[in-house]
This record gives C-alpha cells, structure tokens and sequence, in this order.
C-alpha cells in the first residue's frame, strides 16, 4: 500500500509506482563489473510496459568463475546415493552430503 505514495529519482528519471505498485516506466538490468581498478556496471538487458516484457542478454553476463562458467549452487544439487544432507550455517538450505551411517536406510516411498 505504502508504495503507491514513492518516487523518487533514479539517474535523473522519477520512479512512481501505479496502484498495483508496478512502476511506471521500464527499467534496465544492470551487472557490476569488477574487472578493472574501479567498479562499473554493465546494462545486461531491460525491462519494460505495457505489455510487460522482461529481455537479457546472456552472453553479457561475466560470472566470477573459471572460464567465465556459472557457478553451480551448494544449496540445490542432490545427494549421491549413501549419503544425507547435513545443514551448515544459518540456512536450512545449505548443506553438504555426508556418508550415511552404516546400517541406516531412507524410505522414500
């Protein structure tokens, strides 16, 4: 409800919201780019209405890893089979896989 009464300035454009609160205008997508001495940012796709269509370009993401290769989450790959999921830090979603314990079963069905 609060976000109807908003706006505010955004690289010398008025952000407003409707009373969805959807915004008023289209947006860009943006990536940092960490590659050099300072820190800049890359536009790596759009946003914009009506009709609502959301565009990125891919091949303009650079992803911090070897080869430029997505990283693969820790927190959504399955365990191999003889081993369970044991949670480490604050998340109940990050966890590594550890043996089972001999002589202990999973019932899925």
């Amino acid at each position: 409800e609060q976000i109807r009464k908003v706006n505010f300035l955004l690289h010398e454009d008025t952000m407003i919201f409707n009373d969805n609160g959807d915004p008023l205008s289209g947006y860009d997508i943006i990536a940092w780019d960490w590659s050099g001495p300072k820190w800049t940012f890359r536009v790596i796709g759009s946003s914009t209405w009506p009709p609502v269509q959301l565009d990125i370009n891919k091949t303009k993401i650079r992803w911090h890893g070897e080869d430029n290769q997505v990283p693969e989450s820790v927190c959504s790959s399955n365990c191999l089979e003889g081993h369970q999921r044991v949670v480490v830090g604050f998340y109940h979603c990050c966890f590594e896989c550890v043996p089972c314990e001999a002589g202990t079963f999973l019932n899925k069905s």
